[in-house]
């Protein structure tokens, strides 16, 4: 898919972003047998994983308890600032953030990880209802666009842009927001990246269809704090 093919097929995205999405390949998302995901389908405040937009970066997808507002304006340290387009399906609550941490790159993998979404009261963070990485105490408000609540990080969570159908109640995700440290992760963890996934296969760009795991089936060791 050509980036102006990308952008023709998330106009809600693009003009709610102000022209900020950064264009992906479009992926429908879809369960473990590659049927497609309903928004209604998913579990309130339940940790779900996606791969995308490339095969080896990790993202979150979360169902939450309530609205995500959109219209919010994010402004990392560095880099342009982005209006946030807030949470999609038909109750607005349905959101997804690449779960790489922009500190020092800590990720999900399939033997533990120490970044995820806290249903229930984190000590670290003192509340309930965010995303948590334990490697150096970042905290992340996923209903107001990942904005960092305490810890290093200098930016927020990478949005993954999501389009819905309403019609199907179908999920796709269509691009990024925010900045973007899928270069940084692949320099910083080539060597693991590729005895996983193959030589240079964990820069193949998602397409088609992203199969959507809870987080209990993706990781071995969930680390919290």
């Amino acid at each position: 898919m050509t980036a102006a093919t990308a952008v023709a097929a998330a106009p809600r995205v693009l003009a709610e972003t102000g022209g900020s999405l950064h264009t992906h390949e479009r992926a429908q998302l879809t369960d473990r047998q590659g049927r497609p995901l309903t928004a209604h389908a998913l579990r309130r405040q339940e940790t779900y994983v996606f791969n995308y937009p490339y095969a080896s970066t990790p993202c979150f997808l979360l169902r939450l308890k309530e609205p995500a507002p959109d219209g919010l304006e994010l402004k990392p340290k560095e880099g342009s600032p982005y209006t946030w387009p807030g949470g999609v399906g038909r109750d607005h609550s349905v959101v997804a953030f690449s779960a790489i941490c922009p500190h020092q790159l800590s990720f999900p993998s399939a033997v533990r990880s120490v970044i995820d979404y806290r249903r229930d009261k984190s000590q670290a963070a003192g509340r309930a209802g965010v995303i948590v990485c334990c490697a150096h105490g970042s905290v992340y408000d996923p209903t107001h666009g990942a904005r960092v609540l305490g810890g290093p990080a200098p930016q927020p969570l990478t949005t993954i842009a999501l389009e819905h159908d309403p019609r199907t109640d179908h999920l796709y995700a269509v691009g990024t927001m925010g900045i973007e440290v899928f270069d940084q992760f692949f320099s910083a963890y080539r060597k693991e990246l590729n005895q996983y996934y193959g030589r240079g296969a964990y820069r193949e760009p998602v397409s088609g269809k992203a199969p959507v795991e809870t987080m209990d089936r993706y990781t071995r060791n969930r680390i919290h704090c």
